[in-house]
């Protein structure tokens, strides 16, 4: 496993202020950085060395955090262009399916569902700034050994979805083996957690949407986890954050925030250098695009084709119907719907491996030498549309309007 591990500073992160407080309670920051099977991703773990149950709770996960990743990750960025196509927008999501490849249920049915009066603003002392709302969160004490025990509470931060919709399988799998207390936690201005009463009036207009900060969603977080565990009498346990993607930069910078609430935290794929002038912003495009290539040379210069042959066809009098026909798409559309719905088909392959990108390349080429680009480019997209393990049934046709697959 050593060859897993890359170590580098925490401090590259934090401000000197910090520095100096946390002399005394070294952390270790690790790196790994997954086998490449059809994407890149990697996992960061930071643990408190201080904290006398570091090394009993971070340190086994920390081993089973490096073998998950030589399986699978997740990851989710905002890409800007990939596959020789300029992308016109950004793209947000978070996608995580309830059940896993093993078939355990990671539904919500063995949760509570429970309610916290939060503030709206942790950080001003203005009069409206203590409007309170309920944020929701969940609980499943099925596998806790309780406070007496001192057993550990694994918090997942809430992302930019309803709670229901955002699990960690890995954070649900061990909490029998650690006896674990589950909370999850929905991040405010997502599902029922609306500070002003309904997403209509909560997103109306820049006074209600200026508390829609990150910032104030660590402050939700602090508080909540807090608050539980003075409810529980469980001060003594300690908490370990989870998060992937957006969730996991949330679960990083909670760690560095806020040391004194939780002594580590796992974060999935987590682009906390994904900004401006830090990272460069076609990254995320450079892995697909690197993810196909890999794959098969054909089929990554097949789609880098495609989308000045669509443009090509789209132009000439006739040419929507002739792509409709092409793709076998349930309704008349136009071309950059069509190229908005292919960037989706090469995202989610490359970003999950759902369906494998060799198994996309394979149907792109699998046609004899001189078959024309749209045409592969379909079977590619047909399979892909296709593709899910628990149906029985094939589309007859594809819905430019639905994305498959999608988590």
């Amino acid at each position: 496993m050593s060859n897993l591990f890359q170590r580098f500073s925490r401090f590259h992160f934090i401000p000197d202020s910090y520095k100096e407080s946390s002399s005394s309670t070294p952390d270790i920051n690790i790196k790994l950085s997954g086998l490449r099977l059809s994407r890149e991703s990697d996992y960061y773990l930071t643990m408190g060395l201080g904290n006398r149950y570091a090394l009993r709770v971070l340190l086994p996960l920390l081993v089973m955090v490096g073998a998950c990743t030589l399986l699978q990750s997740t990851d989710c960025m905002s890409p800007s262009s990939f596959l020789g196509r300029a992308r016109r927008r950004s793209i947000l999501r978070s996608r995580k399916s309830l059940i896993n490849k093993d078939g355990l249920d990671l539904s919500t049915a063995e949760y509570e569902t429970h309610y916290y009066t939060q503030i709206l603003d942790h950080f001003t002392y203005r009069p409206e700034g203590y409007h309170t709302f309920q944020q929701r969160y969940l609980v499943n004490a099925k596998h806790w050994g309780g406070p007496q025990s001192h057993s550990p509470i694994f918090v997942y931060m809430g992302d930019e979805s309803s709670i229901e919709d955002a699990f960690c399988g890995f954070m649900i799998e061990n909490a029998p083996r650690f006896h674990a207390l589950l909370v999850h936690i929905e991040h405010r201005y997502y599902g029922l957690s609306m500070p002003f009463g309904s997403p209509e009036e909560s997103f109306s207009n820049a006074s209600t949407l200026g508390y829609f900060t990150c910032t104030q969603a660590l402050a939700d977080y602090a508080t909540l986890i807090l608050g539980l565990k003075k409810n529980l009498s469980a001060e003594n346990c300690p908490v370990i954050v989870f998060g992937g993607s957006y969730g996991g930069m949330l679960a990083a910078w909670f760690r560095l925030k806020y040391p004194h609430v939780t002594i580590g935290a796992v974060a999935s794929s987590a682009p906390i250098l994904y900004f401006d002038d830090i990272t460069p912003q076609d990254g995320y495009d450079s892995v697909v695009t690197r993810d196909f290539r890999n794959a098969s040379e054909s089929c990554y210069n097949a789609i880098k084709e495609s989308w000045a042959e669509i443009n090509k066809v789209a132009s000439q009098p006739g040419g929507l119907e002739s792509l409709r026909h092409t793709f076998n798409t349930c309704k008349a559309f136009n071309a950059s719907t069509l190229v908005d719905w292919l960037m989706h088909v090469y995202d989610i392959p490359a970003q999950y491996g759902y369906p494998p990108v060799k198994e996309i390349c394979k149907a792109i080429d699998g046609f004899p030498k001189g078959t024309d680009i749209l045409t592969r480019i379909s079977a590619g997209a047909t399979f892909y549309y296709n593709y899910d393990l628990e149906s029985t049934t094939t589309n007859t046709c594809l819905d430019l309007q639905q994305y498959p697959n999608d988590g």
